[in-house]
């Protein structure tokens, strides 16, 4: 027995040596293990150490799995409240995968680390499972795999082109809206003439949209009268026309503190050559397609 004892204590004193001191004096049984301060009892013995991990990745993107504060990679942890500290490179990828369509999947999943402290050698060790997933050196190689859901992917693109779509229509109408206050062309009768052809092509659907409006307004318990239709124009090319399509109403909940407004009728582009009317922003649109 005493020679079993005498062979563990011959065995740390020379794993003790593998290692340099670190700054608090302390020497440990792996290179990428700090130990930058310590606390030690009224007999210079240690009770507690703070300890870190001087850790590389590869891939180098596989330490953005971890939190580097929780797993002493970032910052020191004192033994006393945290012995043992579990990498887990895969905590985040059902998550990741359902939000993003695609995540990466490391292995190992997870790497745990165990902390102790010898004051018989003044040596702090750590443990690693699985045996030997950190190098010498610190660095920790994982194996990586791509994992993607084909109906997630299909839906962000969707969105994507949805969004881009949406866009493209805010910026067609703020482009339209634009026009508006520009110089008016000098042709006036071309300008009237514009103005008439879509009161003629959408005039009934503007006045459907507006018997909706105010349908809609009665059933909230408001009141919506109109009162005047307002219509300007301006030549964009020959024989085409951007004609800006308004109404003045009055709305509110009580008939004697009507509120007067502007509200749009759309904004098309008539073509006088082809005799058409199409609609420009997206007031104009739902006009259009409206049943």
């Amino acid at each position: 027995m005493k020679k079993v004892f005498l062979l563990a204590i011959y065995f740390l004193l020379l794993t003790a040596c593998y290692a340099p001191l670190n700054n608090s004096g302390v020497a440990t049984t792996k290179p990428w293990l700090d130990i930058p301060a310590k606390k030690t009892d009224f007999d210079g013995k240690q009770f507690d150490s703070c300890y870190q991990f001087r850790l590389n990745f590869s891939p180098a993107q596989a330490k953005e799995a971890l939190d580097g504060q929780i797993t002493c990679i970032d910052r020191c942890c004192w033994r006393s409240e945290q012995k043992e500290v579990v990498l887990d490179f895969n905590k985040d990828f059902e998550k990741n995968l359902k939000y993003y369509g695609r995540a990466e999947k490391y292995t190992p999943a997870k790497i745990t680390l165990s902390v102790s402290h010898s004051n018989l050698v003044n040596t702090t060790s750590v443990k690693v499972s699985p045996q030997g997933a950190i190098k010498n050196n610190g660095l920790v190689k994982l194996k990586t795999q791509t994992v993607e859901d084909p109906v997630r992917l299909a839906q962000i693109e969707s969105q994507a082109r949805f969004l881009q779509a949406r866009h493209n229509a805010d910026l067609a109408d703020r482009a339209a809206q634009q026009e508006e206050t520009s110089p008016q062309s000098p042709d006036p009768a071309a300008i009237q003439r514009a103005q008439d052809l879509l009161q003629r092509l959408e005039g009934a659907k503007i006045d459907r949209y507006f018997y909706k409006l105010n349908k809609e307004y009665k059933n909230k318990g408001y009141i919506f009268l109109l009162s005047q239709r307002i219509f300007s124009a301006k030549e964009t090319a020959a024989n085409t026309y951007r004609v800006f399509c308004k109404a003045k109403v009055q709305s509110g909940t009580q008939a004697e503190n009507l509120q007067s407004r502007t509200v749009s009728c759309g904004i098309w582009q008539v073509n006088l050559a082809s005799a058409t009317a199409s609609p420009v922003d997206g007031v104009a649109r739902k006009i259009k397609t409206q049943n």
